[in-house]
């Protein structure tokens, strides 16, 4: 993940007395956390305090001009509320949401994300069914609720920082692939099914030591959308893990099993996986991570060549079961 920049440090303790967070300025210490592109991510600690606290940039850090409404931090917040109340133990809490801050609870210094657990090889199938059945968890309880709806119906940072950059570009860039491409998309923009995270992927997970304590963080483009959109974009992440490591494949794939199989259970069939959907929404993942504007950065050569030639055949010619691209992963 990309390093944060320090904010301004008088507003932002201007803001944090303001508040009612902390008492004065005096003794603050900020520390600038991974935020990945999109944000400003710091660890704020005060006599009585010890939080995050994020800002969402204007214009993202990569190599091309990406930019998105600052507003979405807004929906981040608002996001974990729900999340929050759902399952409380599977984000942090929200302390603050105000004046363009989101001040929330701060994991424990000894935490990692699951990413650096799957570039090191090691796929634990707790932490995937866990994510499955939280994943189903939400999806079925804001499926069909008008409140939800209301509050999330508005999709602006999800075309942004997904749509846009992600499927557009594929077919921009894989031309052949357009219409499948936009197939995709047209089915995703008419699904209002429930509430979409739109970022479930392993850097967007916190786990603790011993795996007791698995955290879902970074809501901000989250909306009431398509349900094949985040199961999509974990198991496509799992194979982007599988094409980097191939010796720890059968891992990554088992754990896309219990992801998935996590997901039916707690599902039970409240809501509709469109199984065809789920194959063409990975394969447009796997495109935009190699030919995207945001591509993955731990991909050597031939590792982006056989996530290319993977993405392109679950869009050309896709297998019946998305787990059987693990077979297709040449």
């Amino acid at each position: 993940m990309t390093a944060s920049t320090v904010p301004d440090l008088e507003a932002l303790t201007g803001h944090l007395v303001r508040r009612g967070l902390i008492a004065s300025p005096a003794g603050v210490e900020v520390r600038p956390l991974a935020g990945g592109v999109s944000n400003d991510v710091v660890a704020v600690t005060a006599p009585g305090f010890d939080a995050v606290v994020k800002q969402a940039l204007g214009r993202l850090r990569v190599a091309e001009e990406w930019l998105a409404d600052p507003a979405r931090l807004d929906t981040e917040g608002r996001a974990l509320q729900l999340a929050g109340r759902i399952l409380p133990a599977a984000v942090p809490a929200v302390y603050d949401l105000a004046e363009g801050y989101l001040v929330i609870e701060r994991a424990p210094e000894d935490w990692r994300t699951w990413k650096q657990d799957l570039l090191g090889g090691n796929a634990d199938p707790r932490v995937a069914e866990f994510l499955g059945r939280a994943l189903g968890t939400w999806q079925r309880s804001t499926a069909g609720r008008a409140d939800v709806a209301a509050d999330f119906g508005d999709v602006t940072a999800f075309t942004q920082l997904r749509v846009d950059p992600f499927h557009r570009v594929v077919a921009q860039r894989h031309p052949d692939l357009a219409d499948v491409v936009e197939r995709t998309v047209d089915q995703m923009q008419r699904a209002a099914t429930c509430l979409v995270h739109g970022d479930y992927t392993p850097k967007n997970v916190l786990v603790s030591p011993g795996d007791r304590g698995v955290w879902v963080i970074d809501w901000e483009v989250a909306h009431v959308g398509d349900p094949t959109f985040d199961p999509a974009w974990t198991v496509g992440h799992l194979l982007l893990k599988s094409a980097h490591r191939p010796d720890a494949a059968p891992g990554y794939a088992a754990a896309a099993r219990a992801f998935l199989d996590g997901l039916t259970a707690e599902l039970g069939g409240a809501v509709c996986i469109d199984a065809g959907q789920l194959v063409r929404q990975t394969g447009c993942l796997l495109l935009a991570r190699v030919d995207g504007k945001s591509p993955a950065d731990y991909l050597t050569d031939t590792g982006r060549s056989r996530v290319r030639d993977l993405g392109r055949r679950l869009l050309t010619a896709p297998p019946t079961d998305l787990l059987d691209a693990w077979e297709l992963l040449a």
